[in-house]
């Protein structure tokens, strides 16, 4: 499953002000990280991003490392974005795949259940999805966020030319190594429209993208506020732009 000294899954988590004060939830999520996937069998590394946090997040993963086999902690001062993070993550990890996962384990570990089978079939893009018929929710969000979420999802769909996919948005992601080295130097979102600028490059130079059902249960920790809606919606308009202008390459 794994080829010499290279591990077959990175778990690339990015955090903003998860410190030992409200840190019960990444501790949460570390812990089913490390026994999942030591029950699993696999060799990986989790690669925590602290996106100049202003607490002790750094140190709280980092005192966390005997929860995981391999643990590193990158620990950067200035604030850049989610995206900017995951980004720094995905291109440091050295996994055959990559999974991009959220601090509060909202989407956890288990889901991987039903993607380690389009991974050995060696399918490089694999997607959660909270809005499929199979997909249970089993704590929502507020209604105005589901809300804008859905109509946010029918013009990210109509935009970025990925009709078809329920769900854009959910951080619980699976890419190949090939996919990464392809796609993540061109993108430029470094907040909350990173999804929906990686899954338009991916779909542009011709990956296949599997959604799969999850189960996700909102931890209310979420720093997506009403400007964090805006903002995403901006950027949005920014990736259209950029494809307009012919600013990324679609080619593998």
């Amino acid at each position: 499953m794994e080829e010499q000294n290279k591990p077959y899954l990175s778990v690339v988590i990015p955090a903003y002000n998860e410190g030992s004060r409200k840190g019960e939830e990444l501790k949460k999520n570390l812990g089913e990280i490390g026994s999942h996937l030591r029950e699993k069998g696999v060799s990986y590394e989790v690669i925590i991003v602290s996106d100049g946090s202003k607490d002790d997040t750094a140190e709280f993963a980092k005192s966390l490392s005997g929860l995981v086999t391999k643990l590193e902690v990158i620990d950067r001062k200035e604030n850049r974005g989610k995206w900017y993070s995951v980004r720094e993550g995905l291109l440091k990890a050295n996994g055959q795949f990559r999974l991009m996962t959220d601090a509060d384990g909202a989407t956890s570990i288990m889901n991987m259940e039903n993607f380690w089978r389009e991974m050995e079939a060696g399918e490089d893009v694999i997607i959660g999805s909270r809005d499929l018929k199979e997909s249970s929710i089993q704590k929502h969000q507020p209604r105005w966020k589901e809300l804008m979420g859905d109509a946010g999802n029918l013009l990210i769909q109509f935009m970025m030319g990925l009709r078809g996919l329920e769900d854009t948005q959910c951080g619980f992601k699976v890419f190949s190594e090939k996919a990464v080295l392809d796609i993540v130097p061109q993108m430029q979102v470094d907040r909350w429209g990173g999804d929906f600028e990686m899954l338009m490059l991916a779909r542009k130079m011709g990956y296949h993208i599997v959604e799969i059902p999850v189960v996700w249960e909102d931890a209310g920790l979420s720093l997506v506020g009403l400007s964090g809606y805006t903002n995403t919606f901006k950027e949005l308009f920014q990736v259209k732009w950029r494809m307009i202008i012919g600013k990324y390459r679609y080619k593998k």
